[in-house]
């Protein structure tokens, strides 16, 4: 099981992924330019609590990030598709996960595959619970 979350911490991999194995706790920082990040069996978690603290005004902190069973680091860009779907995460605009337009509630939502291009979280599926 791995954790994976953009890191907004001053210093070195600031604006970088963060990838922690939950086994080893061994933590990865990844450039978003460099490299994509493909990840198996996810799920969208959020502390809603924290993330309305955040959008009324807080201080960011870590309050929400992707869990997954597996994942790939690699260097090769991943085929973009017009059916690419992109998740947001930022408790600043919205406090939850949301679509690429700022729409919807995806907290604890189920996906098969998601990836990294840049910064950006992709799929080209809709959730599980959905489907």
């Amino acid at each position: 099981m791995y954790k994976v979350r953009f890191h907004l911490g001053a210093g070195e991999h600031f604006m970088h992924w963060q990838v922690k194995n939950v086994k080893t706790n061994h933590i990865e920082y990844i450039p978003p330019e460099k490299f994509s990040i493909v990840m198996h069996e996810c799920k969208l978690r959020n502390h809603k609590s924290t993330a309305k603290k955040i959008n009324e005004g807080a201080n960011k902190t870590v309050c929400a990030w992707i869990e997954c069973e597996d994942l790939i680091i690699t260097s090769r860009t991943i085929p973009g598709s017009v059916l690419d779907w992109e998740l947001r995460y930022n408790p600043r605009v919205e406090p939850r996960w949301t679509d690429g337009h700022g729409q919807g509630d995806y907290d604890n939502q189920e996906f098969d595959f998601l990836w990294t291009e840049g910064r950006k979280v992709l799929t080209t599926e809709t959730c599980k619970e959905e489907q």
